[in-house]
């Protein structure tokens, strides 16, 4: 931790919008936003390293990065490889619904049984959909979905879908460190959890894409 405060923070990163976005090889997104503001409390540079999960948590293993980000969420394979922080924040996969609204009232949302949910291809929420006795659908644009959809909560909100008490899963995002650095942990898990409002942050990011 001493060696870092005042010097280099290196910071391996895995494209994963809205948490890391790639543009013109540097970092940005929700991840990214929080991991330069934390760099300024310890009046570190950053240097970043691009590369795949698998890499990035190998290179952490053997303590040549100091922190790995890209949406990552509580599993096995991080603890076998890294330490987790505490989740920062949990993402809500849920049902909303848009239809087109007339002068005089909003359409309601038909039954959702047998109705069709447009979702994208990668989801993890395909058998909780039929489970509802709806139908899922996959769609390469579930966004311009007049209907029934799925996705996260903020994903939704971005994208104009009045969000529904369905909750089909729940995913807990981390940071991965090197085992041992209890004092960079402690440290990075007290600034994530002293951010502002990540849902609202992940909205707007949603939006500009």
């Amino acid at each position: 931790m001493s060696s870092i405060e005042g010097g280099t923070l290196y910071i391996g990163v895995t494209e994963n919008p809205p948490w890391i976005i790639r543009q013109d090889q540097q970092p940005r997104g929700l991840e990214a936003d929080l991991l330069n503001a934390f760099a300024d409390t310890l009046n570190a540079t950053v240097e970043w390293q691009w590369g795949s999960e698998n890499e990035l948590l190998q290179a952490l293993k053997h303590h040549q990065l100091d922190i790995v980000a890209g949406g990552l969420t509580s599993n096995t394979r991080i603890s076998q490889l890294a330490a987790a922080t505490r989740p920062f924040y949990t993402t809500q996969h849920t049902l909303g619904f848009k239809a087109e609204e007339t002068q005089t009232q909003r359409a309601s949302p038909p039954p959702l049984q047998q109705s069709d949910v447009a979702l994208p291809r990668l989801n993890t929420v395909y058998q909780a959909i039929e489970e509802l006795g709806a139908t899922p659908v996959i769609s390469a644009n579930p966004e311009r979905t007049q209907g029934w959809v799925a996705g996260p909560t903020w994903w939704l909100k971005a994208h104009g879908f009045t969000v529904t008490s369905h909750t089909l899963a729940k995913e807990k995002h981390v940071m991965a460190l090197p085992k041992g650095e209890n004092a960079l942990m402690l440290a990075l898990q007290r600034h994530l959890h002293q951010s502002g409002s990540l849902e609202t942050h992940l909205q707007r990011l949603e939006a500009a894409q």
